[in-house]
Formats: C-alpha cells, structure tokens, sequence
C-alpha cells in the first residue's frame, strides 16, 4: 500500500515537473529549479542537528512548513497544555485530600468540606476543569474557591499562558493564509514563451495576467538566466545566473497592471542568446527565471508569482494573438482569457541575432553605396552638359564625337576660366586629359597651359 502511494506521489511530482511545449519529443524530464507553479524544486538541506535550528524560530517555520506540520503542531502544543494544567489541578487536589471519599462532592453538604476546586471527582474532572479555564468555556459546574492560594496561583499561570499559544496559533494560521503564495493563484503565465521580429529585432517575449478585479499596484518584473559557463580558465560554472533585461511597452520592467501584458526581452549586443540559432537554442541547456512583484489593493500586503521557461519551451517563429478589445455592450475594456496562450505563426529568420543584425549592415552598406554611385554620375553628366551648353557645343556634336570630345571640351572650359577648386569634380576631369596627353610619346608639340594650376605660381 505504502508502494502505490509513493508511486502516486512520485507521478504527481512528475507531471508538476513536466515542460510544456508544441514539439516535445523528448519524455525525458528536464531540470528546472522553479516549477511552472512557482515552487522551488530545490531540495532541503540534510545536516546533524537541523531540526533544532528550525525550532529556533517556530513562527516561520510554522508559516513555511506544510498544513500537516501545522495541525500536528497545533494538535501537540494545546492537548500538552490542558494535560499539563489538569495534572497540576489534579496534585493540588491529592495534596489537599478532596479525592477522599468523604470530602467527594456528593458529601460535601454533610462534611461541610470546602475543595479547592468544586465538582472534582478525579482526573478527568480536572481535564475539563483545565479546558474551561484555558478557553474560558465556563459551564457553570466547577469553580475555583478561596480555600488554596496555590489553586488561584495556577488559574493565572494557566489563563496566561493559554493566551499566548491562542494568539501564537492564531497569528500563525492568519499568517499562513494570507502569505504571498497563496495569492498567486490568480496570476498567470503563459506556457511558453516565442521568439519573432519586433522593430527589425529578435525579441523573447512571454505573456502575463491577473484576473483579479482589483489589480496588482507597484508591479515591476524581472528574469535571471540559469545555465552552465565556461572562464576562460577552463572552468566549469554549473548554475549560473544572468540577469535579462525586460521591458513591457515603453515602460521598462515597471508595469501598470491593468490588463493582460507581453513582456519583451530585446535580443541585442547585451543578450545571452544573441549568438544563439533556433537549432542552437533546442539544443543548450537553461532556465529563464520570472519573477514578478506587486502590491494587493485591497489590503496593501505585497505578493510575488514566479515560473520558469526551459529551452524547449520557448517557441521560435510565433507571436501572441491580441486577446484585448473593446466591448460596445457595456462600454469597457474586455479581456478574452481563453485567447491567453493561443499563439500565430509569424515570419521569422531561423538565424541567430548576430548574423540578422550583420546581413542587415550589409543590405544597408550596399544601398548607400549604390545610392551614392547614381548621384555622383547624375550630378557629374548634368555638370558636363552645362558646361558644354555655356560653350556653344551642338548637343548632336557630343552625341557624335562621344566622351572623348566632351571631356577635352571641358578640360579646355576649366583651363580658360582658370577656376580650379580642389577637392571637387572638376580635378578628376582635368587629371584625365592630362593622362591622355602624357600616353602619346610621338607629339613633340607642347601644351599651351602648364601641367598644373596656374594660381599655385
């Protein structure tokens, strides 16, 4: 029997354990230190003597510990308290000789004997006596007389310290109750996270929401990356944390909780994965823990919900559908929870951040240089038909004779007016006719204006 419920247990704690995930192949359980609930799969530390450092501080160690620990616990600390008091109520009865048979109550009006405690025929009459005096039952048949000061001594040891295992289980149960845990079943997660293009960037984004009517106020949001690094050294550091940078719109990691919102971690120069592939990132080993902190409105007591993504939970290529619009009806704001983890294919490169960001600097390299090219040619060609025009050249004349006719055209026009700008376009023109008159060796006739600018004489 005990078997099938470990078997039961362990099956539990296995489906807790389970990832999630559209194409999960592989049964085989991944390690996580969060569960998709927020629990801690971190095992409790074993060391001689640790119970007694739990016993240190019984409150919160009643507050974290399980409802059986604290019903044992309640159980032990009340039913020692009232045996411990109706032993003591009992002695003082022995000693005082009340249990005789003729001091007994039902004698009591012959003997005139007066007891320290009326109606007390044995222990279990002190058992009730000690109960009624604790809880301040009071029914009316046992009461303490003025016969035995040590009686009136015990009744306010017992008053007193009934008060403080009353108001030390009650604050315990009401801590329990109202403990941040507990209100984090109304704040959801989704399942996965997806990975598509926002703004032209790779971006891992996760969906989050609170069904709550009155909402979270002061919420702000955070994610550490758990994985395994290697120094430079060579050493192996198992668990390491990263923290990621998140932001929900404009507004960084703080966020006005008013509806169901996408948190976006931008996948830049900055990002652990900025190096990573879709098929690389299947294929490493991490944990993204969340962790999201805020304030009930109602009672002002401050709350956090946790959950973790592994890396065959993050989907890559996918985006959340919208679930929020507007409800004509009654003229508000309306959230489709149902829509909450449903998500649509979006076009997105399989190629990790690095390589998408350096083909993007090549695409944009090849247009501007492009662009330059076709103004530099547009705005050299309209120069030389100017100066052609201002020259009195036919426009049939260049069409005919071509770009050597027209570059000895205007290397004599810029000869002439003597405006020679260095720097410009006019250099490259005049440094080719000169070319060309250098290359013919058979011309024994010199140039009429010197191989250089005459204002530099």
């Amino acid at each position: 029997m005990m078997d099938r419920i470990t078997w039961v247990a362990n099956k539990t704690l296995d489906l807790r354990r389970k990832p999630y995930g559209l194409f999960i192949r592989d049964t085989k359980l991944k390690r996580r230190a969060i569960l998709k609930n927020g629990e801690y799969n971190v095992l409790q530390p074993k060391f001689p003597n640790r119970y007694w450092n739990y016993l240190r501080d019984p409150y919160t160690s009643l507050v974290d510990a399980e409802w059986k620990w604290n019903l044992q616990a309640m159980a032990i600390g009340f039913l020692g308290c009232w045996l411990t008091f109706a032993l003591l109520w009992w002695l003082i009865a022995f000693v005082h000789t009340d249990l005789q048979d003729d001091h007994l109550p039902d004698r009591q009006g012959e003997t005139g004997w007066t007891p320290c405690v009326l109606s007390i025929y044995g222990f279990p009459s002190c058992f009730l006596y000690s109960l009624e005096t604790q809880h301040t039952t009071g029914y009316g048949l046992r009461a303490i007389t003025e016969e035995c000061p040590e009686a009136i001594f015990l009744m306010c040891a017992q008053c007193l310290i009934g008060t403080i295992i009353d108001s030390f289980t009650v604050g315990a149960v009401i801590a329990k109750l109202t403990r941040p845990t507990m209100s984090n079943n109304t704040i959801m997660f989704t399942r996965n996270a997806v990975i598509c293009l926002m703004d032209g960037v790779l971006c891992l984004m996760f969906r989050l929401g609170d069904l709550r009517k009155r909402k979270l106020i002061g919420v702000s949001i955070s994610a550490i990356l758990i994985r395994t690094k290697r120094t430079r050294e060579g050493e192996r550091l198992d668990n390491y944390e990263t923290p990621l940078e998140l932001q929900c719109d404009d507004m960084g990691s703080d966020i006005f909780f008013l509806w169901p919102m996408t948190v976006v971690h931008k996948i830049d120069a900055d990002s652990p994965f900025y190096n990573l592939s879709a098929s690389q990132m299947l294929n490493e080993n991490f944990e993204i823990v969340v962790t999201l902190e805020g304030s009930i409105e109602s009672t002002g007591q401050g709350t956090n919900a946790k959950t973790s993504y592994l890396s065959c939970e993050i989907l890559w290529g996918q985006k959340f559908v919208n679930l929020v619009s507007f409800n004509e009806k009654h003229q508000s704001y309306e959230a489709d929870f149902k829509l909450f983890d449903k998500m649509e294919w979006v076009e997105t490169p399989f190629c990790s951040a690095a390589e998408y960001e350096a083909q993007g600097n090549e695409e944009n390299n090849t247009k501007t240089t492009e662009g330059n090219s076709i103004t530099y040619t547009d705005s050299t060609k309209k120069e030389k038909e100017d100066t052609l025009q201002c020259n009195g050249v036919a426009e049939d004349t260049v069409a005919k004779h071509g770009n050597e006719f027209e570059e000895h055209e205007l290397s004599k026009a810029h000869q002439e007016s003597g405006d020679w700008e260095y720097g410009k376009q006019r250099i490259p023109v005049y440094q080719d006719v000169i070319y060309e008159e250098d290359e013919c060796e058979d011309s024994d006739e010199r140039a009429d204006t010197p191989p250089f600018p005459v204002t530099w004489v």
